[in-house]
Protein backbone atom coordinates (compact mmCIF):
# COMPACT_ATOMS: atom_id res chain seq x y z
CA UNK A 1 0.00 0.00 0.00
CA UNK A 2 1.27 3.45 -0.96
CA UNK A 3 0.75 6.76 0.80
CA UNK A 4 -0.98 8.27 -2.21
CA UNK A 5 -3.56 5.49 -2.39
CA UNK A 6 -4.10 5.73 1.37
CA UNK A 7 -4.71 9.49 1.17
CA UNK A 8 -7.16 8.96 -1.70
CA UNK A 9 -9.01 6.40 0.41
CA UNK A 10 -9.34 9.06 3.14
CA UNK A 11 -10.64 11.72 0.76
CA UNK A 12 -14.06 12.08 2.48
CA UNK A 13 -12.47 12.61 5.90
CA UNK A 14 -10.01 15.13 4.44
CA UNK A 15 -12.85 17.01 2.76
CA UNK A 16 -14.69 17.26 6.08
CA UNK A 17 -11.46 18.42 7.80
CA UNK A 18 -10.87 21.14 5.19
CA UNK A 19 -14.44 22.36 5.60
CA UNK A 20 -14.11 22.44 9.41
CA UNK A 21 -10.79 24.27 9.21
CA UNK A 22 -12.30 26.87 6.90
CA UNK A 23 -15.20 27.27 9.31
CA UNK A 24 -12.74 27.65 12.20
CA UNK A 25 -10.82 30.34 10.33
CA UNK A 26 -14.04 32.25 9.63
CA UNK A 27 -15.16 32.04 13.24
CA UNK A 28 -11.78 33.28 14.53
CA UNK A 29 -11.80 36.15 12.04
CA UNK A 30 -15.34 37.16 13.00
CA UNK A 31 -14.44 37.06 16.69
CA UNK A 32 -11.79 39.72 16.03
CA UNK A 33 -8.64 37.60 16.21
CA UNK A 34 -5.69 38.77 14.18
CA UNK A 35 -4.67 37.15 10.90
CA UNK A 36 -1.43 35.79 12.37
CA UNK A 37 -3.32 34.00 15.13
CA UNK A 38 -5.81 32.53 12.68
CA UNK A 39 -2.99 31.24 10.45
CA UNK A 40 -1.19 29.79 13.47
CA UNK A 41 -4.29 27.90 14.68
CA UNK A 42 -5.07 26.56 11.20
CA UNK A 43 -1.44 25.48 10.72
CA UNK A 44 -1.44 23.62 14.03
CA UNK A 45 -4.71 21.88 13.09
CA UNK A 46 -3.34 20.98 9.67
CA UNK A 47 -0.12 19.63 11.20
CA UNK A 48 -2.15 17.53 13.66
CA UNK A 49 -4.24 16.15 10.78
CA UNK A 50 -1.11 15.22 8.84
CA UNK A 51 0.32 13.41 11.86
CA UNK A 52 -2.94 11.46 12.24
CA UNK A 53 -2.87 10.50 8.53
CA UNK A 54 0.79 9.39 8.62
CA UNK A 55 0.31 7.37 11.82
CA UNK A 56 -2.79 5.73 10.38
CA UNK A 57 -0.95 4.94 7.15
CA UNK A 58 1.97 3.20 8.88
CA UNK A 59 -0.40 1.37 11.22
CA UNK A 60 -2.32 -0.16 8.30
CA UNK A 61 0.57 -0.45 5.85
CA UNK A 62 2.15 -3.48 7.56
CA UNK A 63 -1.03 -5.53 7.46
CA UNK A 64 -2.01 -4.77 3.86
CA UNK A 65 1.53 -5.26 2.54
CA UNK A 66 1.86 -8.57 4.41
CA UNK A 67 -1.49 -9.66 3.02
CA UNK A 68 -0.50 -8.75 -0.54
CA UNK A 69 2.97 -10.35 -0.40
CA UNK A 70 1.71 -13.53 1.26
CA UNK A 71 -1.06 -13.92 -1.32
CA UNK A 72 1.47 -13.52 -4.14
CA UNK A 73 3.93 -16.08 -2.76
CA UNK A 74 1.54 -18.74 -1.46
CA UNK A 75 0.58 -21.74 -3.58
CA UNK A 76 -2.30 -22.51 -1.23
CA UNK A 77 -4.05 -19.32 -0.13
CA UNK A 78 -6.07 -21.31 2.39
CA UNK A 79 -3.02 -21.06 4.66
CA UNK A 80 -3.16 -17.26 4.60
CA UNK A 81 -4.78 -16.61 8.01
CA UNK A 82 -2.12 -18.73 9.71
CA UNK A 83 0.72 -16.65 8.27
CA UNK A 84 -0.42 -13.12 9.08
CA UNK A 85 -1.43 -11.56 12.40
CA UNK A 86 -4.81 -10.03 13.12
CA UNK A 87 -4.41 -6.23 12.85
CA UNK A 88 -5.41 -3.67 15.48
CA UNK A 89 -7.39 -1.22 13.33
CA UNK A 90 -11.13 -1.86 12.76
CA UNK A 91 -11.09 -2.11 8.94
CA UNK A 92 -8.26 -4.63 8.99
CA UNK A 93 -9.93 -6.65 11.72
CA UNK A 94 -13.13 -6.84 9.69
CA UNK A 95 -11.18 -7.93 6.59
CA UNK A 96 -9.18 -10.48 8.58
CA UNK A 97 -12.30 -11.97 10.20
CA UNK A 98 -14.02 -12.19 6.82
CA UNK A 99 -10.93 -13.90 5.37
CA UNK A 100 -10.89 -16.43 8.22
CA UNK A 101 -14.57 -17.22 7.59
CA UNK A 102 -14.04 -17.66 3.85
CA UNK A 103 -10.97 -19.88 4.37
CA UNK A 104 -12.80 -22.00 6.95
CA UNK A 105 -15.67 -22.51 4.53
CA UNK A 106 -13.24 -23.39 1.73
CA UNK A 107 -11.40 -25.86 3.97
CA UNK A 108 -14.68 -27.51 4.92
CA UNK A 109 -15.61 -27.84 1.24
CA UNK A 110 -12.19 -29.26 0.35
CA UNK A 111 -12.36 -31.75 3.22
CA UNK A 112 -15.81 -32.83 2.10
CA UNK A 113 -14.65 -33.28 -1.49
CA UNK A 114 -11.61 -35.24 -0.38
CA UNK A 115 -13.79 -37.49 1.72
CA UNK A 116 -16.11 -38.02 -1.25
CA UNK A 117 -13.19 -38.77 -3.61
CA UNK A 118 -11.65 -41.16 -1.09
CA UNK A 119 -14.95 -43.00 -0.65
CA UNK A 120 -15.45 -43.15 -4.42
CA UNK A 121 -11.91 -44.43 -4.96
CA UNK A 122 -12.42 -47.09 -2.29
CA UNK A 123 -15.70 -48.07 -3.96
CA UNK A 124 -14.03 -48.38 -7.38
CA UNK A 125 -11.23 -50.53 -5.95
CA UNK A 126 -13.77 -52.77 -4.21
CA UNK A 127 -15.89 -52.98 -7.36
CA UNK A 128 -12.86 -53.89 -9.47
CA UNK A 129 -11.84 -56.68 -7.12
CA UNK A 130 -15.41 -57.97 -7.05
CA UNK A 131 -15.70 -57.76 -10.85
CA UNK A 132 -12.56 -59.83 -11.33
CA UNK A 133 -14.16 -62.86 -9.67
CA UNK A 134 -17.00 -63.40 -12.20
CA UNK A 135 -14.60 -62.65 -15.06
CA UNK A 136 -12.20 -65.32 -13.83
CA UNK A 137 -15.08 -67.74 -13.31
CA UNK A 138 -16.43 -67.07 -16.81
CA UNK A 139 -13.02 -67.63 -18.36
CA UNK A 140 -12.65 -70.88 -16.45
CA UNK A 141 -16.08 -72.01 -17.64
CA UNK A 142 -15.15 -71.17 -21.23
CA UNK A 143 -11.90 -73.08 -20.88
CA UNK A 144 -13.83 -76.12 -19.62
CA UNK A 145 -16.28 -75.83 -22.53
CA UNK A 146 -13.41 -75.71 -25.01
CA UNK A 147 -11.86 -78.81 -23.44
CA UNK A 148 -15.22 -80.59 -23.54
CA UNK A 149 -15.66 -79.59 -27.18
CA UNK A 150 -12.18 -80.83 -28.10
CA UNK A 151 -12.83 -84.11 -26.28
CA UNK A 152 -16.23 -84.66 -27.77
CA UNK A 153 -16.13 -87.56 -30.26
CA UNK A 154 -19.89 -87.97 -30.72
CA UNK A 155 -20.42 -85.31 -33.32
CA UNK A 156 -17.24 -83.30 -33.91
CA UNK A 157 -18.72 -81.48 -36.90
CA UNK A 158 -21.51 -80.06 -34.74
CA UNK A 159 -19.14 -78.98 -32.00
CA UNK A 160 -16.41 -77.58 -34.25
CA UNK A 161 -18.16 -74.26 -35.13
CA UNK A 162 -18.61 -73.52 -31.44
CA UNK A 163 -14.89 -73.42 -30.64
CA UNK A 164 -14.14 -70.13 -32.47
CA UNK A 165 -17.19 -68.55 -30.85
CA UNK A 166 -16.06 -69.65 -27.41
CA UNK A 167 -12.62 -68.21 -28.06
CA UNK A 168 -14.20 -64.98 -29.30
CA UNK A 169 -16.11 -64.71 -26.02
CA UNK A 170 -12.87 -65.35 -24.15
CA UNK A 171 -11.19 -62.53 -26.08
CA UNK A 172 -14.00 -60.17 -25.12
CA UNK A 173 -13.66 -61.21 -21.48
CA UNK A 174 -9.94 -60.45 -21.69
CA UNK A 175 -10.76 -57.01 -23.05
CA UNK A 176 -13.18 -56.39 -20.20
CA UNK A 177 -10.51 -57.52 -17.75
CA UNK A 178 -8.05 -55.02 -19.23
CA UNK A 179 -10.56 -52.20 -18.82
CA UNK A 180 -11.23 -53.28 -15.24
CA UNK A 181 -7.50 -53.27 -14.51
CA UNK A 182 -7.21 -49.82 -16.08
CA UNK A 183 -10.01 -48.56 -13.83
CA UNK A 184 -8.20 -49.98 -10.78
CA UNK A 185 -4.91 -48.27 -11.59
CA UNK A 186 -6.73 -45.05 -12.42
CA UNK A 187 -8.42 -45.07 -9.02
CA UNK A 188 -5.13 -45.82 -7.27
CA UNK A 189 -3.29 -43.10 -9.16
CA UNK A 190 -4.84 -40.49 -6.85
CA UNK A 191 -3.02 -42.00 -3.89
CA UNK A 192 -0.08 -43.61 -5.67
CA UNK A 193 2.32 -42.88 -2.80
CA UNK A 194 0.51 -45.44 -0.63
CA UNK A 195 1.36 -48.25 -3.01
CA UNK A 196 4.66 -47.10 -4.48
CA UNK A 197 7.97 -48.81 -3.72
CA UNK A 198 11.10 -47.62 -5.54
CA UNK A 199 13.74 -50.27 -6.17
CA UNK A 200 16.32 -51.04 -8.84
CA UNK A 201 14.78 -53.26 -11.53
CA UNK A 202 16.27 -54.52 -14.82
CA UNK A 203 14.22 -53.21 -17.72
CA UNK A 204 14.28 -56.62 -19.41
CA UNK A 205 12.33 -58.21 -16.55
CA UNK A 206 9.61 -55.57 -16.60
CA UNK A 207 9.33 -55.57 -20.39
CA UNK A 208 9.02 -59.36 -20.36
CA UNK A 209 6.35 -59.19 -17.65
CA UNK A 210 4.32 -56.65 -19.67
CA UNK A 211 4.59 -58.78 -22.83
CA UNK A 212 3.51 -61.90 -20.94
CA UNK A 213 0.51 -60.13 -19.39
CA UNK A 214 -0.66 -58.97 -22.83
CA UNK A 215 0.44 -62.02 -24.83
CA UNK A 216 -3.05 -63.06 -25.96
CA UNK A 217 -3.84 -59.54 -27.15
CA UNK A 218 -0.58 -59.28 -29.09
CA UNK A 219 -1.06 -62.71 -30.64
CA UNK A 220 -4.62 -61.84 -31.64
CA UNK A 221 -3.42 -58.63 -33.30
CA UNK A 222 -0.44 -60.39 -34.89
CA UNK A 223 2.07 -58.10 -33.18
CA UNK A 224 5.59 -59.44 -32.63
CA UNK A 225 7.62 -57.94 -29.75
CA UNK A 226 11.29 -57.27 -30.39
CA UNK A 227 13.72 -56.85 -27.49
CA UNK A 228 16.55 -54.56 -28.53
CA UNK A 229 19.65 -53.18 -26.86
CA UNK A 230 20.10 -51.74 -23.40
CA UNK A 231 17.38 -53.71 -21.64
CA UNK A 232 19.89 -55.01 -19.09
CA UNK A 233 20.07 -51.48 -17.67
CA UNK A 234 18.46 -51.02 -14.28
CA UNK A 235 16.07 -48.21 -13.38
CA UNK A 236 14.77 -47.02 -10.03
CA UNK A 237 11.00 -47.39 -10.12
CA UNK A 238 8.05 -49.43 -8.91
CA UNK A 239 7.88 -52.58 -11.03
CA UNK A 240 4.11 -53.08 -10.73
CA UNK A 241 3.25 -49.59 -11.92
CA UNK A 242 5.81 -49.64 -14.72
CA UNK A 243 4.60 -53.02 -15.99
CA UNK A 244 1.09 -51.59 -16.10
CA UNK A 245 2.32 -48.53 -18.04
CA UNK A 246 4.16 -50.74 -20.54
CA UNK A 247 1.02 -52.84 -20.85
CA UNK A 248 -0.96 -49.73 -21.80
CA UNK A 249 1.59 -48.99 -24.53
CA UNK A 250 1.35 -52.56 -25.83
CA UNK A 251 -2.43 -52.37 -25.88
CA UNK A 252 -2.15 -49.12 -27.81
CA UNK A 253 0.11 -50.87 -30.34
CA UNK A 254 -2.31 -53.78 -30.75
CA UNK A 255 -5.23 -51.39 -31.18
CA UNK A 256 -3.62 -49.34 -33.94
CA UNK A 257 -2.07 -52.03 -36.14
CA UNK A 258 -1.51 -50.63 -39.63
CA UNK A 259 -3.42 -52.48 -42.37
CA UNK A 260 -1.12 -53.93 -45.01
CA UNK A 261 1.94 -53.49 -42.82
CA UNK A 262 5.07 -54.60 -44.68
CA UNK A 263 6.50 -57.71 -43.06
CA UNK A 264 4.22 -57.87 -40.01
CA UNK A 265 3.20 -55.66 -37.08
CA UNK A 266 6.06 -55.30 -34.60
CA UNK A 267 6.89 -53.40 -31.44
CA UNK A 268 10.48 -52.71 -30.41
CA UNK A 269 11.89 -52.10 -26.94
CA UNK A 270 15.23 -50.29 -26.72
CA UNK A 271 17.00 -48.55 -23.83
CA UNK A 272 20.06 -46.37 -23.48
CA UNK A 273 21.99 -44.52 -20.79
CA UNK A 274 22.36 -40.77 -21.41
CA UNK A 275 24.56 -38.09 -19.83
CA UNK A 276 26.43 -40.61 -17.74
CA UNK A 277 28.17 -39.05 -14.75
CA UNK A 278 26.24 -35.77 -15.05
CA UNK A 279 23.51 -34.38 -12.82
CA UNK A 280 20.84 -35.22 -15.40
CA UNK A 281 22.03 -38.80 -15.97
CA UNK A 282 19.06 -40.92 -17.03
CA UNK A 283 17.96 -44.13 -18.68
CA UNK A 284 15.55 -43.80 -21.59
CA UNK A 285 13.30 -46.67 -22.63
CA UNK A 286 11.71 -46.34 -26.08
CA UNK A 287 8.69 -48.38 -27.12
CA UNK A 288 8.25 -48.09 -30.89
CA UNK A 289 5.80 -49.80 -33.23
CA UNK A 290 5.25 -49.78 -36.98
CA UNK A 291 1.54 -49.11 -36.68
CA UNK A 292 -0.64 -46.49 -38.31
CA UNK A 293 1.07 -43.64 -36.42
CA UNK A 294 -0.36 -40.24 -35.55
CA UNK A 295 -0.72 -37.16 -37.71
CA UNK A 296 1.47 -34.13 -37.01
CA UNK A 297 -1.63 -32.18 -35.99
CA UNK A 298 -2.71 -34.79 -33.43
CA UNK A 299 0.74 -35.59 -31.98
CA UNK A 300 0.90 -32.69 -29.47
CA UNK A 301 -2.42 -33.81 -27.96
CA UNK A 302 -2.08 -37.59 -27.76
CA UNK A 303 -1.28 -37.44 -24.03
CA UNK A 304 -4.42 -35.44 -23.23
CA UNK A 305 -7.27 -37.13 -21.43
CA UNK A 306 -9.93 -38.54 -23.76
CA UNK A 307 -8.18 -37.42 -26.96
CA UNK A 308 -8.43 -39.97 -29.78
CA UNK A 309 -7.83 -37.83 -32.86
CA UNK A 310 -8.29 -39.09 -36.40
CA UNK A 311 -7.42 -42.66 -35.40
CA UNK A 312 -10.24 -42.64 -32.85
CA UNK A 313 -12.76 -42.12 -35.64
CA UNK A 314 -11.45 -45.20 -37.44
CA UNK A 315 -10.94 -47.39 -34.36
CA UNK A 316 -14.21 -47.23 -32.43
CA UNK A 317 -12.71 -48.96 -29.37
CA UNK A 318 -10.45 -46.00 -28.67
CA UNK A 319 -11.02 -44.33 -25.30
CA UNK A 320 -8.16 -41.84 -25.17
CA UNK A 321 -7.32 -42.93 -21.63
CA UNK A 322 -4.36 -45.28 -22.06
CA UNK A 323 -1.65 -42.80 -23.05
CA UNK A 324 -3.10 -40.14 -20.75
CA UNK A 325 -2.92 -42.53 -17.81
CA UNK A 326 0.69 -43.41 -18.72
CA UNK A 327 1.60 -39.71 -18.75
CA UNK A 328 -0.26 -39.10 -15.49
CA UNK A 329 1.47 -41.95 -13.66
CA UNK A 330 4.84 -41.02 -15.14
CA UNK A 331 4.50 -37.47 -13.82
CA UNK A 332 3.71 -38.73 -10.34
CA UNK A 333 6.64 -41.17 -10.49
CA UNK A 334 9.13 -38.53 -11.66
CA UNK A 335 9.49 -40.15 -15.09
CA UNK A 336 9.59 -38.06 -18.25
CA UNK A 337 7.43 -38.93 -21.27
CA UNK A 338 8.08 -38.00 -24.90
CA UNK A 339 6.15 -39.11 -27.98
CA UNK A 340 7.14 -39.20 -31.64
CA UNK A 341 5.37 -40.41 -34.73
CA UNK A 342 5.11 -40.35 -38.50
CA UNK A 343 1.64 -40.96 -39.88
CA UNK A 344 1.43 -44.33 -41.59
CA UNK A 345 4.90 -45.34 -40.42
CA UNK A 346 5.47 -45.54 -36.67
CA UNK A 347 4.56 -44.34 -33.20
CA UNK A 348 6.96 -44.26 -30.26
CA UNK A 349 6.89 -43.38 -26.58
CA UNK A 350 10.09 -42.70 -24.64
CA UNK A 351 10.17 -42.95 -20.85
CA UNK A 352 13.07 -41.23 -19.08
CA UNK A 353 14.15 -42.58 -15.68
CA UNK A 354 16.51 -40.42 -13.57
CA UNK A 355 19.54 -42.41 -12.50
CA UNK A 356 19.28 -41.09 -8.94
CA UNK A 357 16.98 -43.34 -6.92
CA UNK A 358 16.00 -40.33 -4.79
CA UNK A 359 14.50 -38.55 -7.81
CA UNK A 360 11.42 -36.39 -7.39
CA UNK A 361 8.15 -38.15 -6.71
CA UNK A 362 4.77 -36.41 -6.70
CA UNK A 363 2.46 -38.06 -4.23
Amino acid sequence: MRLGSYIRSRAPELAVFVALEALLAIMLSVSGEGTAFVVLVCTIALFAALIIIVLGFYREKGFWNALDETCSSLDNVRLLPELINRPEFPEGQAAYDALVSVVKSANDDVAEQRRFVEEYRAYVETWVHEAKSPITAARLALSNLEEDADACAVCPRAIEPLVPRLRSVEDELSRVERYVEQALFYARSETLERDFLVRAHPLREMVAAAIKANASLLIGAGVTPRLGEGLDLKVFTDDKWLVFMLGQLLQNTARYVRPGCEGWPQVWFDARLLDEGLANERVELTVRDNGCGVSAADLPRVLERGFTGDNGRTHKQSTGLGLWLVARLAQKMGVSVAVDSAEGEFFSVTLGFPANKMHHFEG
